[in-house]
């Protein structure tokens, strides 16, 4: 059940960049954002694909409630036009009842 939930999380979010891309909408890096800027933009959407690097991104969220039922939050750290650890929000992980 862990492994399913994994890869629906991964599908949905490379949907979610393949859409963003698809219709023309830039991926907001994190590199050309202070940190203050970018959690307050995760903050203020709630959930937010971000480009981290090169052909990498994923989905940052402020709270729990943007994550599936069977996932928890991870404090999520990137690299900042002011840091290259700058706490800006959270991501959804798989919750592993098994430990």
């Amino acid at each position: 059940m862990k492994k399913i939930a994994l890869t629906l999380s991964v599908l949905g979010l490379v949907s979610a960049a393949s859409v963003a891309q698809a219709a023309n909408v830039p991926l907001i890096s994190t590199a050309d954002l202070s940190g203050s800027q970018v959690k307050t933009l995760v903050q203020n959407k709630g959930a937010v694909v971000l480009q981290t690097g090169s052909g990498l991104y994923d989905r940052y969220v402020a709270n729990a409630s943007f994550c599936g039922p069977q996932e928890r939050t991870q404090r999520a750290y990137v690299v900042t036009k002011d840091s290259n650890h700058s706490l800006i929000g959270y991501t959804c992980v798989v919750h592993d009842d098994e430990n």
